[in-house]
């Protein structure tokens, strides 16, 4: 709290001598203590408490000078309300921002000590694999051997169906070891969290819910545990309710127990997220050397392993990606540079004011005001404005956040919402009171520093001359800059939104609307489960209106499935021998290409004959036979993954999986031989989704009325969430771009308006010897560009240095690219070109007698 000491005792000494000596050392008492004790009160809140500690008769002379700026404020509502909505704009947008910076890079996460966590996760750098999942085998092997660790807990992704009491329902959720919630430090809202033993194969089924889904479709029942539930198609007992701080690490509503046996797990098979808990005392270096020998020793034992590491990630880069931090910090810094130039902006308008009332500041100073008195004022005068602003602000953003929450993509951020809390809204506080003491000083300074002699002889200085056009000049230049920079960063972010938009991704997604289904594993076994997709299939094809009906283990940008193998071609390659590559790979029925519209090149699309008794086959994408064979045709070939080998029958186009800059090689596998917990379904349609959805619950609901409909949405919905970010971006970008350069617009029309009017006599003489109106027109226009141009010229330099910081946000667009670099100084030459005219319009219509006569 060194700086509100500080901040006080600055302010303290604008008040004359005989109060600091009388009452200074009461107010720096209560400061002092409320710095100390932590409470963490605002400048104002201080100042306000500090004031009451003092008698009565004396706080008036604190808010004698509130008084004399509300008076002020009356005199010239048109000024202070356009310094008010300045104001209210740049705080509310900062407000905004810094919800989002605040819950997402600075909030701690909801668990005990969450600097202590990791994700513990495998990598391998000869596949580029990134540091993601683990394999189940490996997670027993760590935890036998890690001492770093008070203990390791696992998490498995999936899927559940409520049924028996209400509607049936579909619901994301996880399997988690029992250790899971005591590493992280948190406890069940009633009942218990899952005990050793649970997990054991055999042992009785329990469940445990969310906190929202026990208020919201149980009512809060405290009577609940030990209530049983049918959980896919199984009866489990209810044992607790988990706090909302498990759904943040899991993103789901309910979690069974992670039950693991051994014999039937693949040392390969990347299925789990692993989480840890440091000892205390123990560095995450010293982990990481650690479980670096641990890696290296599981590798000797099975040598299948043996080029796969662990890598350590703490919790916080878990949950944000770089791109994401990246994304939320260049927004931040673009209100920043919003809030700067209304700052530069009102500073303006507070110098033509204070220029103004050069002759009512003299007049004081003669009657014996003080300068500290009259800084004292005009400061007052500048944080009420501010203060006024930065409540509409704040205001505007609490309306705002409700809006930006519902409009955000799921799954965008990493949290289920923002929220403006106590630190955000000390931040809303610092920033309005910082506001008004940076566009309030200069003002003020120059308002208080009149020459009492000059001015009441109307003896004026030249207004091209002196400190004061200097500023002026120079804070419109630097409005202009930092619109520049907003500009150039608007321009590359909406380019490279329009590159992703123009992406091929390899499949037609009009008309077809997609769906979940999650088949319970004890009612649907291999055989049973393959008859119901083949039955929900054919009888969603016999809709009216339908072409085709498919179901996969996952669609192109949709939520979860997502799996991603090392393969192995055999045989001649083009790839060193014995090479494995990460290929996605998808369990997909006969028509799945045709409903996507995926074209085939070469050989066959997969049938219903490709099922257990026939060799197994499977299509691969033409990037993934490249990969593996270069220009050798593929059909015949085989490839080995997972411990199984897989024959190729046919090449399809590339397809785009996970996202719009990036390749994904792809091979598929029939599901009449392969079985997948959680199928999403595609039907192509001519009929409007929202029109044919009653008739695909129909049919679902006559093969099995206790199955739930989950994540209902077209293809090009899934597709167009996969912009989402960027889409964002850009948008936002290019709104704070627009908001800037209109204020820096206005900033410049200003400048030039208070100079014409200021210069009126000069203009009238000038046009009175002879000068035409063109030149008086063009010496306006050139003074006025003369700012723009060095204003502008300033910005592209910096966004040269500062377009770097986008290069993990662009796709398709050189972060120096000429063409934006152009359009956006040539935009902003025009609105500073058009900020000129006007004044030099009205400059160059003076009529020379009466300006002569003006006085």
């Amino acid at each position: 709290m060194r700086w509100t000491r500080r901040w006080y005792r600055a302010v303290l000494r604008l008040y004359p001598s005989e109060f600091r000596d009388e009452y200074g050392s009461e107010m720096t008492r209560v400061v002092d203590e409320h710095a100390d004790d932590g409470r963490g009160l605002g400048p104002i809140a201080l100042l306000a408490d500090a004031a009451r500690s003092l008698p009565k008769e004396h706080a008036d002379v604190l808010l004698r000078d509130v008084n004399y700026a509300f008076r002020t404020m009356r005199m010239a509502p048109v000024f202070a309300l356009a310094v008010i909505l300045t104001v209210a704009l740049a705080v509310g947008a900062n407000t905004l921002i810094f919800s989002v910076v605040n819950t997402v890079l600075i909030r701690a996460l909801p668990f005990a000590a969450p600097s202590r966590l990791m994700q513990v996760a495998e990598k391998n750098d000869k596949l580029n694999w990134p540091a993601f999942s683990a394999s189940v085998l490996n997670y027993l092997s760590w935890k036998e051997q890690t001492r770093t660790f008070t203990d390791l807990g696992a998490v498995g992704p999936s899927t559940f169906n409520l049924s028996g009491s209400g509607d049936p329902e579909q619901f994301s959720g996880a399997r988690i070891s029992p250790s899971v919630m005591p590493i992280l430090g948190i406890h069940p809202v009633l009942g218990r969290g899952f005990a050793e033993g649970d997990d054991q194969p055999g042992a009785a089924p329990v469940v445990m819910i969310s906190e929202g889904l026990w208020k919201r479709r149980f009512g809060g029942d405290r009577s609940i545990v030990g209530r049983s539930l049918e959980i896919n198609g199984a009866d489990a007992t209810l044992v607790g309710v988990a706090p909302a701080s498990l759904s943040v690490l899991t993103n789901g509503d309910m979690w069974t127990p992670l039950t693991i046996d051994p014999g039937r797990e693949i040392r390969l098979n990347h299925v789990i997220f692993v989480i840890g808990r440091l000892k205390d005392g123990v560095t995450h270096t010293q982990a990481q050397a650690e479980m670096d020998t641990v890696a290296a020793h599981v590798g000797q034992q099975y040598p299948e392993v043996k080029d796969w590491g662990i890598r350590l990630v703490d919790f916080h880069h878990t949950f944000v990606s770089s791109q994401l931090q990246t994304g939320i910090l260049v927004l931040f810094g673009a209100v920043a540079c919003v809030l700067l130039i209304a700052c530069a902006n009102v500073a303006n308008l507070l110098l033509a004011r204070a220029a103004a009332r050069q002759k009512e500041i003299a007049i004081r100073t003669a009657m014996g005001a003080s300068r500290a008195r009259l800084l004292r004022q005009l400061l007052a005068e500048s944080l009420s404005l501010s203060i006024i602003g930065g409540v509409l602000g704040v205001a505007t953003a609490l309306w705002a956040v409700p809006i930006v929450n519902a409009a955000l993509p799921v799954g965008l951020l990493p949290v289920p919402d923002i929220a403006i809390d106590r630190t955000v809204l000390l931040f809303a506080v610092f920033v309005t009171c910082a506001t008004g003491l940076i566009f309030g000083f200069v003002p003020a300074w120059h308002g208080s520093n009149s020459d009492v002699n000059s001015v009441l002889k109307q003896v004026s200085r030249s207004a091209t001359g002196g400190t004061r056009p200097i500023v002026r000049n120079g804070l419109a230049a630097a409005e202009l800059a930092l619109a520049t920079v907003l500009l150039v960063g608007a321009g590359l972010l909406v380019q490279s939104l329009l590159q992703l938009q123009r992406v091929q991704v390899g499949f037609d997604p009009s008309g077809v609307v997609s769906f979940q289904v999650s088949l319970p594993a004890a009612k649907y076994p291999t055989d049973k489960a393959t008859a119901f997709h083949r039955r929900l299939v054919d009888s969603l094809a016999s809709i009216p209106g339908v072409e085709a009906a498919a179901v996969s283990s996952g669609i192109p940008f949709g939520v979860g499935n997502y799996t991603t193998t090392p393969m192995t071609p055999a045989g001649s390659t083009v790839l060193p021998v014995g090479t494995a590559m990460p290929i996605d790979w998808r369990v997909v029925s006969p028509d799945f290409f045709r409903v996507l519209r995926i074209p085939l090149l070469r050989g066959r699309v997969l049938s219903d004959a490709d099922g257990p008794s026939s060799p197994t086959a499977a299509v691969i994408s033409q990037t993934t036979a490249q990969q593996f064979w270069g220009s050798d045709d593929p059909i015949g070939r085989s490839f080995q993954a997972g411990g199984r080998t897989y024959n190729v029958v046919g090449v399809v186009g590339d397809v785009r999986n996970t996202a719009l800059n990036q390749d994904s090689p792809t091979a598929y596998y029939p599901s009449a031989a392969r079985v997948w917990p959680l199928m999403d379904v595609v039907v192509r349609t001519s009929l409007r989704p929202d029109g044919l959805m009653p008739a695909i619950r129909q049919k679902v609901g006559e093969i099995d009325s206790q199955l739930p409909v989950s994540n209902v949405r077209t293809l090009e919905d899934w597709v167009s969430n996969g912009a989402s970010q960027p889409r964002l971006n850009a948008v936002l970008l290019a709104a704070f771009a627009a908001v800037a350069l209109a204020i820096a617009a206005v900033g410049v029309y200003g400048v030039l308006a208070y100079t014409v009017t200021q210069r009126t006599r000069e203009m009238g003489l000038r046009m009175a010897l002879g000068a035409p109106r063109g030149r008086v027109l063009r010496l306006v226009v050139r003074e006025g560009m003369t700012v723009g141009v060095a204003g502008i010229g300033a910005g592209l330099l910096a966004a040269l240095v500062l377009s770097q910081a986008l290069a993990s946000l662009v796709f398709g667009v050189a972060v120096h690219d000429p063409f934006t670099f152009s359009v956006a100084s040539g935009a902003l030459g025009v609105v500073a070109l058009a900020a000129c005219s006007i004044p030099a319009w009205k400059a160059s219509r003076v009529d020379p007698m009466v300006a002569l006569r003006d006085e």
